[in-house]
């Protein structure tokens, strides 16, 4: 789970946070820096000692996020040659994310689009880059022979459907911890690609215990 820079004063750290709250909330538009300053119990000028603007805050919160998702799966597989291991890196790095941070993936999904084209093209140029991880992957497994894809980006974009998806259903205090939904989707990403995921990878739910996956309030 990644944590704030140690570096960013207190307050600095409040207002982020605070963000991903108001803006989860209201919307970016209907968010006034107003209701901001009052979620983090300062007067609204304060707010510029720390931001430059209410978009640029959006921005560095999108971006931060994409930053330090790649620099974290850059470091689970530095030095693994291995496909099938860095895709296991590659999903609990993903996952781990998505389930901690609902509202930081709710926020970059819905206000995406009210950046300015600058800002827009830089974190579209990271998601790009993030799912090119992925891809390369994909491309690596199908070459050696451990994986099976006809088109390795549209299966990318299958598997990042399937791994993102679980942060609209997933609740804490559901029957299932977050590891054993890791070890389930990771067991699914390899069979969609034709391998095996390897002993006690998969966790075999109760039969009595469905999932309504597409029921909004499902719980796991």
């Amino acid at each position: 789970m990644r944590t704030e820079d140690p570096a960013r004063h207190p307050t600095e750290v409040a207002i982020r946070s605070a963000a991903i709250r108001v803006f989860a909330k209201h919307g970016f538009k209907a968010a006034s820096l107003r209701m901001l300053a009052k979620e983090v119990g300062i007067q609204a000028p304060s707010l510029y000692n720390y931001i430059k603007s209410k978009e640029r805050l959006l921005f560095d919160l999108l971006r931060d996020v994409l930053i330090a998702l790649l620099a974290e799966l850059d470091a689970a597989n530095r030095d693994v040659a291995d496909p099938a291991a860095r895709l296991r890196n590659f999903i609990n790095v993903h996952m781990d994310f998505h389930l901690d941070s609902r509202l930081e993936v709710f926020v970059g999904n819905m206000e995406l689009r009210n950046l300015t084209k600058p800002h827009y093209k830089v974190v579209t140029g990271l998601r790009d880059e993030y799912s090119g991880r992925l891809t390369a992957i994909i491309d690596d497994g199908v070459r050696m022979g451990v994986f099976e894809a006809v088109d390795s980006r549209v299966t990318t974009f299958a598997v990042l459907a399937m791994l993102t998806g679980v942060c609209n259903w997933y609740r804490p205090d559901g029957r299932m911890s977050k590891q054993e939904l890791v070890r389930i989707h990771t067991d699914l990403a390899y069979k969609m690609l034709g391998a095996q995921a390897g002993p006690g990878s998969a966790v075999k739910a109760p039969r009595s215990a469905g999932v309504s996956v597409g029921a909004s309030r499902a719980t796991v």
